[in-house]
């Protein structure tokens, strides 16, 4: 959950600074598969962590409103 929130949260320091920034997109897939199981990883795991976090919309996917994570299934 801290990976998810230190991603997110540089992106949007970094917007609002107008910086270009891209985490690993290893990482991305990873913590999309750990914590967003239930999102298909089907274009870039960057965007759609982003989208998985409500912060921009997919080409097939509305922006969302609400969203969670599930931190209690088994690794």
């Amino acid at each position: 959950m801290g990976v998810v929130e230190t991603l997110v949260h540089v992106h949007d320091i970094a917007q609002g600074l107008n910086l270009e920034w891209s985490p690993p997109r290893e990482l991305c897939g990873r913590v999309l598969k750990r914590l967003f199981p239930h999102v298909a990883i089907d274009v870039d795991a960057w965007e759609t962590l982003l989208w998985a976090t409500g912060r921009t919309a997919l080409p097939d996917r509305p922006r969302l409103t609400e969203w969670r994570w599930y931190g209690t299934q088994d690794v």
